[in-house]
């Protein structure tokens, strides 16, 4: 029997962390890894909410709780195991510490939550990092992500997490990140740097020679990816086409210039980043390694993006990117500068992303600190 655990508070399907799980899941077995996932509906339950598709809500309510009991009785009774924990955001904090007490147990970070109750730490149009030294410098505002837990319980769950740091051997996707695993549970850590592949394909294609719009934005229209700050640029450049991939903020802009259009990678908006002039990723928060970013490397290969302190951006070759700053007109004037001039980043951008996919490797991860 295998002695190996994959165990995901996201099991596989869409979006970023169901996707590497989704991948993970399809190489566990050169490995000898098992998996235990907390299931990953198909559509957000609130959605089928909204859309007063009642049945359908039910019935994912009903199966996810069932999946987030049974999975949480099962890792009480896993001991002396080897452990890849991925997302463990969703479960009890109990349930956590007798799980890396009784086990060897490397996490997978996949965001900020080993610091930030939100996951994103983004607070007030900046990258926050309050809570680095302490989780008693939290704002009052902020509130956790996933909403299962309450604020007291998500913070209990950061200081527990440091308590047993120890015992923890950390998978950073990044540079960058394993600085910030650092500077909160100190430097002596376990880390490794193993990179993420979401196992999609990424192909080099050469841009086509029109283009539906300027510059496209290929993020999730949330504050933290930089949703506002795209249409605070906006406002400085009428001559250009925008397009944002989602119609739910449609009605809180009224910028002639801004395209709101509901389409995902796979309906269409794949076409309009590869026949963009510049796609924009510019997370605030400190982002790790985000598919949307890698993806507008391969397809088009400009690519815009925030100059934060830790986020990946930081760990991509200058001459590969392009980048903004907090400084609204300035990086509007800098996006200006870079399309009026038909400037391009593209082959060195996709050089850079070939050279990024040759150097990540699945032994580092599933072989973790050996």
């Amino acid at each position: 029997m295998s002695s190996n655990y994959i165990i995901s508070g996201i099991g596989p399907g869409k979006g970023g962390v169901g996707a590497l799980v989704k991948s993970l899941e399809l190489r566990k077995n050169n490995f000898n890894y098992k998996s235990l996932y907390i299931r990953n509906p198909s559509i957000s339950i609130l959605s089928l909410l909204k859309k007063r598709r009642l049945v359908n809500f039910i019935f994912e309510l009903i199966a996810f709780f069932c999946s987030f009991f049974i999975i949480h009785f099962r890792l009480l009774l896993i001991r002396n195991k080897k452990i890849i924990l991925i997302y463990p955001q969703y479960f009890h904090t109990y349930v956590l510490e007798r799980l890396i007490k009784n086990n060897d147990v490397a996490i997978y970070v996949m965001d900020n939550s080993f610091f930030c109750i939100k996951s994103y730490n983004y607070l007030k149009g900046q990258e926050c990092l309050n809570c680095v030294s302490s989780s008693d410098n939290i704002d009052k505002s902020c509130e956790p992500s996933p909403g299962l837990w309450s604020k007291k319980s998500a913070i209990s769950k950061l200081k527990k997490l440091k308590l047993l740091s120890n015992d923890i051997f950390f998978l950073s996707q990044n540079h960058h990140q394993s600085i910030l695993l650092k500077k909160v549970f100190g430097e002596d850590i376990k880390v490794d740097i193993v990179g993420m592949d979401t196992g999609e394909l990424y192909h080099q294609l050469d841009n086509v020679s029109s283009s539906d719009f300027d510059i496209v934005f290929h993020a999730g229209n949330i504050d933290a990816k930089g949703f506002l700050y795209l249409l605070e640029i906006a406002k400085y450049l009428s001559q250009y086409s925008f397009l944002i991939p989602s119609t739910s903020s449609k009605k809180n802009c009224n910028l002639p210039n801004v395209h709101f259009i509901d389409c995902t990678w796979s309906t269409g908006l794949k076409d309009y980043v590869v026949n963009a002039k510049l796609v924009m990723c510019p997370s605030i928060w400190s982002s790790p390694i985000e598919g949307a970013l890698l993806k507008s490397i391969a397809y088009n290969g400009n690519v815009a993006v925030y100059d934060n302190n830790f986020g990946f951006q930081n760990d991509i070759d200058s001459k590969a990117i392009l980048r903004l700053t907090s400084d609204v007109k300035s990086s509007a004037m800098i996006v200006d500068k870079f399309i009026s001039s038909k400037s391009s980043n593209s082959i060195y951008a996709k050089k850079w992303l070939q050279t990024y996919y040759l150097s990540l490797d699945d032994k580092k991860i599933f072989y973790w600190g050996q």
